[in-house]
């Protein structure tokens, strides 16, 4: 069996750095030396030049685990954490020491492999970054937005590089600031292009519906099952399979996804032989998942699963310096579609553009610009209205834009006010909202909400 490399395994526990050990030489790993301490493991690294190294977050002595991480991120040597702790100050300070993969106790071998593989093509992805900007596709994502130096430039530069490659990509950012647009701009420049990109918006999946619209059904699976189904990631097959919210999945439907994206393959309901599948996998989300697996409520081994390539777009309000760029780019868009004639907006209403806070963010401005062109009366656009924007819903009086639990805590209160704090049966919350009851019971829990309403 072919070396794989050598590994340096930093872990307390005896019974789990032996098992680690065992694992890895099976799998043709050289396991060059265990350290139970940072001070053990400085005097290895130094002697045996390891090519990874697997930390346990909590060890013996003075110095954590991530101290550790630290100063292997000064050497640029790879490492991966493997720890019980997930809460949400030691995982913001583990990702702070960018490592290349995080494993979950207790884990099965088959997690361990499948997080060294991830994190080899991780590394590699960016060991040949600039070998492979000469060979991606020269199709221009956008020719109105390439400043050098702004935001929108650099996401650019991100989506050409990561376009070709089959890595997962997860995009993260505010509602409106074009997550589903970076989607569908990597999948044109990729090499699958020709091939589709299937959208899966995982707010919208019902629970009991989610395996067979992921996975598909076969006939007679279940009452109604009148004919064969076939699911999404099926469709998208040697395509791109795009996962919008997917931090709205519910825990059982992340176990079923992480199988599919571990496993390459998914079983019809009601079917018993597996289909293998070869999909690109995009995911997205408004949530901060760091938080979300710090309060369980997200799997930490699925995000590290979809997070291999992170793409965090930041909201125009924190991007000032775009909006110029952006609100050139919409206004030839919609002039030329249109046939409007409008060729330019004025330094007093750029002036405009630039001083509000965009709660919306891109795709307000979008809309904004869009309305205006339309409306337009000459060859520019002198003034923006935006009354109109100022008393969005969800938005504060400061400008920030809610967050999604926000704007569904608040949701769940009106309709408790409404019905005199009723939950369920005629005329209840859940009633007025359109849901089961024992699932509204399930968002006041995780929301915080009391039935104080008389």
């Amino acid at each position: 069996m072919a070396n794989k490399g050598k590994i340096l395994v930093v872990e307390d526990e005896f019974i789990v750095a032996d098992d680690l050990q065992q694992m890895l030489k099976k799998a043709g790993y050289e396991v060059c030396g265990i350290a139970s301490s940072v001070q053990k493991a400085r005097k290895l690294i130094q002697q045996h030049q390891p090519d990874w190294v697997l930390i346990d977050i909590i060890l013996k002595g003075d110095y954590s685990g991530i101290d550790l991480g630290n100063e292997l991120m000064q050497q640029h040597i790879p490492f991966l954490y493997i720890s019980a702790n997930t809460n949400q100050r030691t995982l913001e300070a583990a990702k702070l020491t960018r490592p290349h993969g995080f494993l979950v106790k207790p884990f099965r071998e088959k997690d361990l492999f499948i997080m060294l593989d991830i994190a080899r093509y991780k590394l590699q992805t960016e060991t040949n970054r600039d070998e492979d900007r000469k060979f991606r596709k020269t199709v221009d994502v956008s020719p109105h937005l390439n400043d050098t130096g702004s935001h929108t430039a650099e996401i650019l530069e991100k989506i050409r590089i990561v376009a070709p490659a089959d890595t997962s990509v997860l995009i993260t950012g505010e509602s409106g600031t074009g997550k589903e647009l970076v989607a569908k701009a990597i999948h044109r420049l990729s090499l699958r292009s020709e091939l589709p990109m299937v959208v899966v918006n995982c707010a919208a999946l019902p629970v009991a519906l989610i395996e067979t619209e992921l996975f598909g059904h076969e006939k007679g699976a279940f009452t109604g099952a009148g004919q064969r189904r076939v699911g999404k990631f099926e469709q998208a097959h040697q395509g791109t399979i795009f996962l919008d919210e997917v931090g709205e999945l519910s825990p059982d439907a992340q176990v079923k996804l992480l199988r599919v994206l571990q496993e390459k393959e998914v079983v019809r309901i009601g079917g018993d032989v597996p289909v293998k599948i070869d999909v690109r996998v995009i995911a997205a989300t408004n949530r901060q998942l760091e938080k979300e697996v710090a309060e369980g409520r997200f799997r930490l081994d699925l995000y590290y699963r979809l997070n291999v390539f992170p793409i965090e777009l930041v909201p125009l309000r924190d991007r000032k310096r775009d909006i110029p760029l952006l609100a050139d780019y919409f206004l030839k868009k919609y002039s030329e579609k249109n046939r409007a004639g409008v060729e330019k907006i004025t330094e007093n209403a750029m002036r405009q553009l630039i001083s509000y806070d965009w709660p919306g963010n891109i795709r307000e401005l979008e809309h904004l610009i869009e309305r205006h062109v339309l409306l337009a009366t000459g060859k520019d656009i002198p003034a923006f209205d935006l009354s109109s924007s100022a008393t969005a819903p969800g938005v504060e009086q400061t400008g920030r834009l809610k967050t999604m639990d926000e704007m569904e805590r608040d949701h769940i209160l009106s309709a408790l006010q409404a019905s005199k704090g009723k939950v369920s049966g005629a005329g209840g919350a859940a009633e007025l909202l359109g849901l089961p009851a024992q699932t509204l019971y399930s968002k006041m829990k995780r929301l915080g909400i009391k039935q104080v309403f008389k």
